[in-house]
């Protein structure tokens, strides 16, 4: 069957349709608002998605639809990945000579700084009251601090930013899809909805593939090819010119990769899904996961980073990867051979970021176990939101009374690779819960860890800090279950 072809980048800015030549379409998204269409409100200053001055808002087409508005950093992003994608600037924002809300009420509250980073914080405020205006919840002081984690400049008036996201009207605002006509947007997407990408500059080509079966044929032919996701990794390795990708394959526009799906045992992510899309399951299934991935990283790296990009990352400070760990779960891998099916306990061999995955294949999804064990997930890095941990550790436990039923721990940030620690899970098994018992496993732990000294700790640091996350572990479980008599208060 020959597949229909075209050799072009199509998306929307700011309600205006665009087909991108060969050369454009490989540029980071900031650089081509800024220098191809004068969108000088999109600015970038860190190009490494930390600041957020760069904010910008995206829908993109699933499987026949438009997804709500989520703000991206367009500075580690690439307008490649941005195929049948609707994209809103801070000009955007602005319609028919009527502002948006936020817009309004910053001026309002006089919010803006020095200036240079208000339109990522107007964009990312933006992206805050589409979330609430679908869900129909309401705006919170915390909400409007939640959202704007990924916007770090703090010179002036951060008070007054905060007060005019709390004013704001959600009443007042209407959703950017019937802002735009999303539907007349949409409408012109669908006429390519079966046509794969291939573009091919002078020094690099794409793939985007609309069809698993093409997705797997590539991938055999060009077994050295990069596959990029969301890209918040490499997009900072490009920018800092450490990276330089010749053949690249993008399952941006496969919609079965934007799954999400449940069996009865399982939970199936895939390969294209937004860790802000996983944050949101797991607040159900697994609330431990959900609460770390809420400091995981800020909202625009969530809205483009995904799940499987973070495993196959593989490094061995990846917030995800000890949580996977102790759930057991799963990693779908897939090639011309067909699909293979790998515990991603087995997925990191020894060394650093060596991988058991062959030449020929990808990750096309990951398969979670549902559970009745319990989790604890703990993340120790220099600043709470968006920061690389120093080292983080999950558990996934079962009591029986007193007893340990069941017990699992991963340890990311001691060695070349996250660690299961397999003796000291071993130990605790069908003990009782208890300090004398942890005293002891926190001195067992040492032996299986190997940390290094860089700048965000040293060995000794490290070390210490594992000892006293399993104190931690402790003190929380025994308490939550009633294990420990809590000392009388007089009244």
């Amino acid at each position: 069957m020959i597949f229909a072809m075209r050799n072009y980048i199509y998306c929307y800015i700011n309600g205006v349709a665009h087909k991108l030549s060969p050369e454009q379409s490989f540029m980071t998204v900031g650089d081509y608002l800024r220098y191809i269409k004068g969108l000088t409100g999109t600015k970038i200053v860190c190009s490494e998605g930390d600041c957020g001055a760069c904010t910008i808002l995206v829908s993109r087409m699933i499987s026949g639809k438009m997804s709500p508005y989520k703000s991206i950093n367009s500075c580690i992003s690439f307008m490649y990945l941005l195929d049948r994608c609707h994209l809103i600037t801070v000009e955007g924002l602005e319609k028919n000579n009527q502002l948006h809300e936020v817009q309004t009420k910053m001026i309002e509250c006089h919010g803006a700084q020095c200036g240079y980073c208000t339109p990522g914080i107007i964009c990312a405020m933006a992206n805050m009251t589409e979330d609430l205006k679908i869900s129909g919840k309401k705006i919170t002081p915390k909400k409007v601090k939640n959202y704007l984690t990924g916007n770090l400049c703090r010179c002036t008036g951060y008070k007054s930013i905060i007060e005019a996201g709390q004013k704001i009207n959600l009443a007042e605002v209407n959703l950017l899809g019937s802002y735009y006509d999303d539907t007349k947007i949409l409408n012109d997407f669908l006429t390519t909805a079966q046509e794969s990408v291939f573009i091919k500059s002078k020094l690099k080509e794409v793939y985007l593939p609309t069809q698993f079966r093409e997705m797997i044929t590539y991938k055999y032919e060009n077994k050295n090819c990069s596959i990029t996701s969301g890209g918040t990794d490499l997009g900072v390795l490009h920018n800092k010119g450490k990276l330089n990708q010749t053949k690249i394959l993008s399952l941006n526009n496969l919609a079965e990769a934007y799954e999400i799906a449940q069996t009865d045992k399982t939970i199936e992510i895939g390969a294209k899904v937004s860790l802000s899309d996983v944050e949101k399951m797991s607040e159900k299934y697994f609330p431990a996961f959900a609460k770390m991935l809420q400091i995981f990283a800020s909202p625009q790296i969530k809205n483009n980073g995904t799940l499987v990009g973070n495993i196959v990352n593989a490094s061995p400070i990846g917030d995800s990867i000890p949580f996977l760990m102790t759930a057991e779960a799963e990693l779908v891998l897939v090639s011309s051979g067909g699909m293979r099916f790998l515990n991603i306990n087995h997925f990191y061999k020894d060394g650093y970021k060596n991988l058991d995955l062959l030449e020929h294949e990808l990750v096309y999804k990951v398969s979670i176990p549902k559970t009745t064990n319990e989790f604890k997930i703990y993340k120790v890095s220099v600043r709470k939101d968006l920061d690389i941990s120093t080292v983080s550790i999950a558990f996934s436990y079962k009591l029986n009374g007193a007893k340990i039923e069941n017990i699992k721990i991963a340890i990311g940030g001691v060695g070349p690779k996250t660690i299961r620690a397999l003796i000291l899970e071993k130990e605790l098994m069908g003990k009782d819960f208890g300090k004398e018992l942890f005293m002891k496993a926190k001195e067992m732990v040492l032996n299986e860890i190997s940390p290094l000294s860089d700048h965000r700790g040293s060995l000794e640091f490290r070390k210490k800090l594992t000892q006293n996350l399993f104190m931690k572990f402790y003190d929380e479980v025994s308490k939550e279950k009633g294990l420990v008599k809590l000392p009388e208060v007089n009244a």
